[in-house]
C-alpha cells in the first residue's frame, strides 16, 4: 500500500500603505527692466504770417474781420448817398439852370483829381517771423521690471492602501493505491 498525505498550501500577502509626497512646483514670470527713456527731436516752429501780412497777404479770418464791418459801412452809406441824390434829382432837376446830375460827377471828378495830387506814402516796419525752437528733450518713464515666484505645494502626501490577502487551497490530495503481489507480477488493486 502506498499512502499520500493531503498538503494544503497557504499563500499569504501582507497589507500595504504607501505614503508619496509630491515636490513643490516653483514657477516664476519676470518682467525685464527696461528704461523706456527716449530723446525727441529738436524742432523749429516759423510763423511768418506776421511780416507776410505786412506785404498783403491776409487769412480769410483776418480778411474778413478787417473788411466785414466795412462792408456794412459801405452799404449804409452808399444807401444813404443813393436817397440823398434821388431826393436831389426829384427837387432840382425841373428848375431852370440846374443840372444835379451833372454838378454832382463834375464834384467827383474834381474830388478825384486833387487826391492824386496829394498822395501820401507811409512806411511801416515789416514784423519779424516769429520763431520757437523746441529743444531736445528726455522723455518716457523707467519700468522697474517685475519678478513673480509661485511655489505650489501640496499639504497632504498621496496615499495608497493596498489591503493583505490569505489565500488557502489543496496543493496535494489525500490518496491510497494498492498492489497486489502474485508470482512475479504485482497487480494494482
Amino acid at each position: 500500500m502506498r499512502f499520500t498525505q493531503p498538503m494544503i498550501s497557504v499563500h499569504t500577502q501582507l497589507g500595504k500603505l504607501e505614503a508619496h509626497s509630491t515636490p513643490a512646483e516653483l514657477h516664476s514670470e519676470a518682467r525685464l527692466p527696461r528704461s523706456n527713456r527716449h530723446w525727441t527731436q529738436p524742432s523749429v516752429e516759423i510763423d511768418q504770417y506776421p511780416s507776410r501780412h505786412a506785404y498783403g497777404f491776409t487769412n480769410h479770418t483776418d480778411f474778413a474781420r478787417e473788411h466785414g464791418q466795412q462792408g456794412f459801412s459801405d452799404l449804409s452809406k452808399t444807401t444813404s448817398r443813393w436817397t440823398q441824390e434821388a431826393w436831389d434829382n426829384v427837387e432840382n432837376s425841373g428848375k431852370k439852370g440846374k443840372k444835379p446830375v451833372e454838378q454832382r460827377y463834375d464834384s467827383k471828378l474834381r474830388q478825384e483829381i486833387e487826391q492824386s495830387k496829394n498822395w501820401h506814402i507811409t512806411t511801416e516796419l515789416i514784423p519779424d517771423p516769429v520763431i520757437k525752437f523746441h529743444p531736445i528733450e528726455a522723455v518716457g518713464e523707467p519700468d522697474l521690471g517685475d519678478l513673480t515666484v509661485n511655489i505650489d505645494a501640496k499639504s497632504f502626501a498621496e496615499t495608497n492602501f493596498t489591503p493583505g490577502k490569505v489565500e488557502t487551497y489543496l496543493q496535494q490530495k489525500a490518496d491510497v493505491k494498492r498492489w497486489v503481489t502474485e508470482g512475479k507480477y504485482d497487480i494494482y488493486a
